[in-house]
């Protein structure tokens, strides 16, 4: 701070009640602190009308009590609270209760830049995910149509919009729901790594929701590896997907010599599963769509794919 003192407030997941002289914290989990002192409980009532947080009180059993509330963050550090009158007022409060700079956060995730190739059942819902989150650069490529038999689980598009490129309404889409972006939308199939690497930014990030041709994955991060880009893939089977995991320039050839080692083992499909479900390419996208937030913002995400489970119970 300013003047050198440690402020506080409560981070916006928590709240707090009191019952005689105990303190219960509810977050996630619930903290409960018996013969708190009044010193504790007067100063969460301040701190709820002091945005810019109050210096926490004193005392060896106060001291104890702060401790805890910091390391479980159900106390954090004053945040920019200037994007309380735009869309991400709540986003940017649940960054907050991360421990993150989450006005900072905020501001990156405007600045980031996201190609998303394949705007269907899976790359629609990243796009959502990430045009919530206030993702500024987009760049959306597909080469095809709106067709009848996307409508079960590519929500971007409606039944009049059959027919048209999927590019052209879902560059629609993002202009109504973030009138500050400015999408570039490329109606094209990409067959090569050349291809890509125009649609790419340097230090950008890549969507791959396209499934086609089998050899995608690898020339997206034969692109990537050129432009400077991290990529994520995902996709969905039967009753299990798959998500990432978020692929950075120096990780592209470990991630290469896996498919490698993968489809020497179980050999790869020539054709995409042709039956869909609408919820389970939601799950998968909303998941990677998560990563890819957390991978922009650098909070660590986990090294390897996720295993998405779409169908919780066996069949009877």
């Amino acid at each position: 701070m300013a003047d050198g003192v440690d402020r506080y407030v409560l981070s916006p997941a928590a709240t707090w009640s009191r019952d005689g002289d105990e303190l219960r914290v509810f977050s996630d989990e619930v903290l409960l602190v018996r013969r708190c002192p009044e010193a504790m409980f007067q100063w969460l009532t301040a701190v709820a009308d002091e945005p810019a947080g109050l210096p926490a009180p004193s005392g060896s059993r106060v001291d104890a009590i702060v401790r805890a509330l910091r390391q479980l963050r159900l106390v954090v550090a004053p945040f920019d609270r200037s994007w309380h009158s735009s869309a991400w007022r709540n986003q940017v409060e649940y960054f907050a209760a991360l421990g993150l700079d989450a006005g900072a956060a905020q501001d990156r995730l405007r600045a980031a830049h996201v190609t998303v190739l394949g705007v269907g059942g899976i790359g629609g819902a990243v796009l959502a995910e990430i045009v919530g989150a206030g993702v500024g650069g987009l760049t959306l490529v597909d080469g095809d149509r709106v067709a009848l038999e996307n409508l079960n689980r590519q929500y971007l598009y409606r039944r009049c919009d059959v027919g048209r490129a999927k590019v052209e309404v879902a560059g629609e889409w993002v202009r109504e729901r973030l009138p500050e972006a400015e999408p570039i939308t490329v109606m094209e199939t990409v067959t090569s790594s050349e291809a890509l690497v125009p649609h790419l930014r340097e230090g950008g990030f890549l969507v791959v929701a396209a499934d086609r041709p089998a050899s995608l994955p690898e020339l997206c991060a034969q692109a990537c590896l050129e432009r400077g880009a991290s990529m994520i893939t995902g996709g969905c089977g039967l009753r299990v997907g798959s998500s990432g995991p978020l692929i950075r320039p120096a990780d592209v050839t470990a991630f290469l010599a896996s498919r490698q080692e993968a489809k020497a083992t179980a050999g790869a499909a020539a054709t995409p599963m042709a039956a869909s479900f609408g919820p389970v390419n939601t799950l998968v996208g909303a998941t990677m769509g998560r990563d890819l937030i957390f991978g922009i913002l650098g909070v660590s995400v986990p090294t390897t794919s996720h295993r998405v489970e779409l169908l919780g119970t066996a069949l009877t």
